[in-house]
């Protein structure tokens, strides 16, 4: 199967699909080619009427109206397909420009105090950052890293253990890509994340859990996209 990376957030997915299914940005050839398999499905379908309806009216009369219907698919396709790169495609747009400049400009002036905050360990310095350019942090090369350790830090912070709790703990150890991005696992400082992963895990085994244990609980409950289901893991809870 092969795989996009989409230009807007970075995420990896299904190249046949038409349509980024994090952030919504165009993929041209999978929404071309999806377009052109509900042409040649709705081509199909009318042949089928076409068999079934033969003998009653003329071939003549049919063939010039599966043109006409064909034709008209077509032309609303076609528009369809106008009207979702309308939507898309904002970087095409001079205010998308200035923005890239803006946000540019905002990091070089504010590089130096991301990397003071996430090196004294002040996520919460490094979040108000964030809320000032998140498209400008995102692209900061400590970002993921940022990511797992403010996810880390906000469970270690939780007062209780509950299904939301656990699904959280599930995720940064099986799944951290969640956290830092698709794509920003390679910039992830692996000795911090090992740490923080290993001490989830030791916290979950005092309640209990053994990592082959907490493996399968995670393969149960996990969803389509590989993410753990926090409804269904309350039958796994355990007081420790």
């Amino acid at each position: 199967m092969s795989t996009v990376q989409c230009k807007n957030c970075g995420s990896v997915f299904d190249g046949r699909k038409g349509y980024c299914p994090y952030c919504g940005t165009m993929n041209k050839r999978g929404a071309y080619a999806e377009f052109r398999m509900k042409i040649s499905a709705l081509i199909d379908s009318m042949l089928g009427l076409k068999e079934n309806v033969e003998q009653s009216v003329s071939r003549i009369v049919l063939s010039s109206l599966l043109r006409s219907l064909i034709f008209i698919a077509v032309i609303i396709g076609i528009a369809f397909a106008f009207s979702r790169t309308a939507q898309v495609n904002y970087k095409n747009d001079p205010k998308y420009d200035q923005q890239a400049y803006e946000e540019i400009t905002w990091m070089n002036d504010n590089l130096s105090k991301l990397n003071e905050a996430y090196e004294s360990g002040d996520m919460k310095a490094v979040e108000k950052l964030y809320y000032q350019q998140p498209n400008a942090v995102r692209n900061w090369s400590r970002y993921p890293s940022y990511a797992l350790k403010l996810a880390y830090q906000k469970i270690k912070g939780e007062d209780r253990f509950d299904a939301y709790c656990f699904q959280r703990m599930l995720h940064l150890i099986f799944r951290p890509e969640i956290f830092a991005g698709y794509n920003g696992m390679s910039r992830v400082d692996e000795a911090e994340y090992a740490e923080m992963r290993d001490d989830l895990i030791a916290e979950l085994e005092t309640r209990g859990y053994s990592l082959p244990e907490l493996e399968d609980i995670y393969e149960k409950c996990a969803d389509s996209y590989g993410y753990a289901d926090s409804d269904l893991l309350k039958q796994y809870m355990k007081e420790g």
